[in-house]
C-alpha cells in the first residue's frame, strides 16, 4: 500500500509538472514575437478571409510567436470567428507589446478610424494622395470618381450642378475614415459635410460653381481674410470689364498638373501654356476650381469690398497684399517688391 501511495504521489506530481510545463510553454507562445520589428506593418484582412488564412498571414508577417498557440487561444476564447475585415496598422513601437491576447482583441474590435485633415487650398490630387498614403483608398480612386461617377452623385447632391469634377467641393475639415474604405463612402462623407457647413451660405447663390471657382483662386493667392474681400471686389470688376483675371495660381495649377505642393517656380514660358485654366490667355474664369476653399474664403467671395483698385501683388517677405489703382502704379510695385 505504501508503495502504491508513493507511486500515486509520484504520478500526480509528474502530471502536475507536465501540465505546468505545457501551460508555461503555451503562455510563452502567447507572448509578443521575439523578432525586432523596426518598420510599420500593415495587413489587409479581406472580407472572406478564413480564420486559418488570417492566422497564416499574421504568422507570415511575424506578428505571432506560434500559429498553433494563436489558433488554440482564439478558439477557446471564442474570438476566432469574430475577427473584423479591414486594414490594420501596427507601428514599430507596438510590436514588442503585441501579445496574442492583445492581438485577438484588436482583430475583434476592428481597424481604428484614421484622422485625415483636408487643409484649405488642398487640391483634389493632393487629397487623393493623402488618403492613399493613409491606407484609406487606393491611388487615384478619388480622382476616378470625379471622372466616372459624378453624374450619379449629382442625383443625390444637386449643388454639384454643372461641375465636371469634385475640385472645390471637398470641404476642408478633419475627417475620420476606416482603412480601406469604399471611395464612394469617402466622397459622400465629405459632400455631406459640405452640404452641412458650406451650402447654407451658398443656397441663395445663383451659381455655386462660380463662387467656388473664385474662392479657390483667393485661397491660393491671398492669406489674409480682409484682403481677400478686397481682391474679390477686384476680380468682380475685371470680370465685368472683360479683363483677364491674370491669376498666377492658375498657372501653377497647370504647370504641376493639379498640384501646388513641391511645384517649381514659374518661368516666363509657363504663362504661355494653352489651357482653359490659363487666366492670362483667356478672359473670364477658369473652367473649374483650382483648390478646395475654406468657409471663410467662400464668405469673402460673397462679401466683396468695392474699391478703386484694379491690381494687386503679394510681398514675398511680409505676405501682405499690395494694391494698385493703375497699371503704371502696379508696374512700379512689381519692381519695388518682386525684383
Amino acid at each position: 500500500k505504501i508503495l502504491i501511495m508513493r507511486l500515486s504521489t509520484i504520478s500526480i506530481i509528474s502530471s502536475l509538472i507536465i501540465t505546468g510545463t505545457i501551460t508555461a510553454i503555451f503562455i510563452y507562445q502567447l507572448q509578443p514575437p521575439l523578432a525586432d520589428q523596426r518598420a510599420e506593418i500593415s495587413i489587409d484582412v479581406p472580407q472572406k478571409l478564413s480564420f486559418t488564412e488570417i492566422s497564416e498571414k499574421l504568422d507570415q508577417f511575424g506578428l505571432i510567436r506560434s500559429k498553433m498557440a494563436f489558433k488554440i487561444y482564439s478558439l477557446i476564447t471564442g474570438r476566432a470567428h469574430r475577427f473584423k475585415p479591414g486594414k490594420y496598422f501596427f507601428p514599430p513601437a507596438d510590436k514588442s507589446e503585441l501579445s496574442t491576447p492583445k492581438l485577438t482583441k484588436i482583430l475583434v474590435r476592428g481597424p481604428k478610424e484614421i484622422p485625415i485633415i483636408i487643409y484649405p487650398g488642398m487640391t483634389l490630387k493632393e487629397i487623393d494622395e493623402r488618403l492613399t498614403n493613409s491606407g484609406i483608398i487606393q491611388k487615384n480612386e478619388l480622382i476616378n470618381i470625379s471622372n466616372d461617377k459624378l453624374n450619379s452623385l449629382k442625383d443625390e447632391y444637386s449643388f454639384l450642378g454643372r461641375a465636371n469634377l469634385l475640385e472645390g467641393f471637398l470641404f476642408p475639415d478633419t475627417y475620420y475614415f476606416f482603412p480601406v474604405t469604399n471611395p464612394n463612402l469617402v466622397v459622400k462623407k465629405i459632400l455631406d459635410n459640405f452640404e452641412l457647413k458650406a451650402l447654407p451660405f451658398l443656397k441663395n447663390n445663383d451659381n455655386i460653381l462660380n463662387t467656388l471657382i473664385l474662392a479657390s483662386l483667393l485661397e491660393k493667392e491671398i492669406p489674409d481674410n480682409d484682403e481677400m474681400k478686397i481682391v474679390a471686389g477686384i476680380l468682380e470688376k475685371r470680370l465685368s470689364a472683360g479683363m483677364p483675371l491674370q491669376i498666377d495660381a492658375t498657372i501653377v495649377y497647370i504647370k504641376c498638373n493639379g498640384r501646388f505642393s513641391n511645384c517649381p517656380a514659374l518661368s516666363k514660358k509657363d504663362y504661355k501654356i494653352d489651357s482653359p485654366y490659363n487666366t492670362y490667355f483667356y478672359p473670364g474664369m477658369p473652367i473649374a476650381p483650382i483648390s478646395n476653399p475654406s468657409l471663410e474664403t467662400i464668405r469673402a467671395v460673397m462679401e466683396p469690398i468695392k474699391t478703386d483698385y484694379w491690381y494687386y501683388l503679394s510681398d514675398p517677405e511680409t505676405k501682405k497684399t499690395i494694391f494698385s489703382k493703375t497699371l503704371e502704379e502696379h508696374n512700379k510695385n512689381r519692381v519695388l517688391y518682386l525684383q
